[in-house]
């Protein structure tokens, strides 16, 4: 498959499903495209491992909101370099999806064997690293590159990782006897219930140390700050995500290391307000404008702009800019938010004695509204006919 299928599709959903229609649409393609079931498919395990990496997005709120704002480039599946043979990851997968099935434990050991993956003692890949990065909100709008210093672990120089003093070596744990998993009875009335969790004594490393290594105390790792340049693109919001390949903490025992994600927040702007790719300003006009209509320049962020103000603009009318808001790149081209303007009037706190003597002479000219002044003479009226003397 040379050309990457939109999730929704690969799924056969729509972009509207719910969290179950998801999980059920996963569930029967998994079902149908298993290597496990179709040995002698490559089209197949394709299509699994395809279907996988749809479910991995989908199923996560947070890179499903940004798959639907930013496509693929705003998203990055754990699943989209995992091979057709490769369980160690999709395992977990499968084991979470199929816990709330009655059947689940005899499902998962049809796909894997009837057994779960024991612990590795070969090279382990690094845990990936979560941290957030708060940008301005023009640096959000325009794009921008930053510097910034990742906390990592590296590997403890003097242990080599192992987490033991030098010329001591860690011990298999003779609890989970090197797995890093101990089986847990339960009695219950006639019912017995036998369940796999971490090693109680070795917390699931399989092994032990007795004497720690005094730089690292144990743990085999060093905490270092890593420089890293960091390209953000235009447009881009709070909660956007940027995923630095090999840029998280070191593998073990030659492992390769994880990734990095930088979670963007951006700064609110003392003007501009963001909704979507709209942006949303308030603007004061002065009260004559509202009623005679005219011409304003407004700083848009992308410039200046002429802005007309219609006739009879009433309190709390919206002003659209079409193609003026953010402007962002997805995978199905430029896309284009407005610049919407609500307007309000503005009253002077202080007037000239000049203006003041127009306004006088304004307000001799100006009558009620014909409509109320009708009414008030009807219910001054009313009123004297009716009037009660005591």
């Amino acid at each position: 498959m040379s050309q990457k299928r939109d999730y929704y599709e690969v799924l056969g959903i729509s972009k509207d499903a719910s969290d179950s229609e998801i999980k059920k649409a996963f569930r029967k393609l998994a079902m149908q495209y298993h290597p496990d079931k179709n040995p002698n498919d490559p089209d197949a395990a394709e299509k699994f491992k395809e279907a996988t990496e749809a479910y991995d997005i989908l199923s996560n709120s947070e890179k499903r909101t940004a798959y639907d704002r930013f496509g693929f480039s705003g998203v990055h599946s754990d699943f989209s370099s995992v091979s057709s043979g490769d369980f160690s990851t999709i395992s977990d997968l499968f084991s979470s999806l199929f816990r709330d099935d009655f059947r689940g434990d005899d499902l998962f050991s049809q796909f894997f064997g009837g057994r779960r993956r024991s612990r590795s003692s070969g090279p382990q890949k690094g845990s990936d690293l979560l941290m957030n990065f708060q940008i301005s909100f023009t640096e959000a709008i325009y794009g921008t590159q930053k510097i910034v210093e990742v906390p990592i672990k590296k590997e403890c120089e003097r242990c080599k990782g192992s987490g033991a003093q030098e010329g001591t070596q860690p011990k298999k744990c003779d609890n989970c006897q090197g797995s890093g998993i101990e089986t847990v009875t339960r009695q219950m009335g006639f019912t017995r219930y036998i369940s796999q969790q971490n090693c109680s004594k070795c917390q699931g490393k399989g092994e032990r140390i007795d004497k720690p290594c005094k730089e690292c105390r144990g743990s085999g790792r060093s905490k270092e700050n890593e420089k890293l340049k960091l390209e953000i693109p235009p447009g881009v919001d709070s909660g956007f995500r940027l995923r630095i390949r090999n840029k998280g903490e070191e593998g073990r025992l030659g492992g390769p290391r994880g990734d990095l994600q930088i979670r963007l927040i951006v700064e609110p702007h003392s003007f501009y307000k963001r909704q979507g790719d709209n942006i949303i300003v308030e603007m004061e006009i002065p009260f004559p404008l509202a009623i005679l209509g005219g011409e304003i320049v407004i700083p848009t962020l992308y410039g200046p702009e002429k802005v007309k103000i219609p006739k009879k603009t009433r309190e709390g009318n919206v002003l659209r800019l079409q193609r003026k808001g953010i402007q962002r790149k997805t995978q199905y081209g430029m896309n284009y938010g407005d610049f919407l303007i609500v307007v309000h009037y503005s009253i002077p706190e202080r007037i000239s004695e000049e203006e003041k003597q127009q306004l006088i002479e304004l307000n001799k000219i100006m009558k009620m509204p014909s409509k109320q002044s009708k009414l008030f003479d009807e219910l001054i009226k009313e009123s004297k006919e009716n009037k009660v003397d005591y």
